[in-house]
């Protein structure tokens, strides 16, 4: 799995969305409900998804079985680098008079 890399799209598909979300101005909070879609998020989320399930029957294909919270897990760990690397703000947008 380390030498192919599978996922490498996937994970390139992520960081776009990370950066979109920046722009935005979003928190991790507000990627629970977002009050509005802009077109660029929502098809690369859908671009997204259609990676995950695609990494998922190919690995099915592989390895026989495989269990979905395995995967998830899996997936978890390669994305959260990308939420290291590319860190949403913490929701607190009131300004507090400091020079930044």
């Amino acid at each position: 799995m380390d030498t192919v890399q599978p996922e490498l799209e996937l994970i390139n598909v992520y960081r776009e969305l990370r950066h979109a979300f920046n722009r935005e101005g979003w928190s991790e909070k507000d990627l629970e409900r977002p009050s509005y879609y802009p077109t660029d998020i929502l098809s690369n989320f859908q671009k997204f998804s259609s990676l995950r399930d695609k990494l998922l029957h190919e690995l099915k294909t592989y390895f026989g079985t495989i269990d979905q919270s395995d995967f998830t897990d899996y997936l978890t760990n390669k994305l959260k680098d990308i939420d290291i690397e590319i860190p949403l703000k913490n929701g607190n947008i009131k300004r507090n008079n400091t020079r930044d």
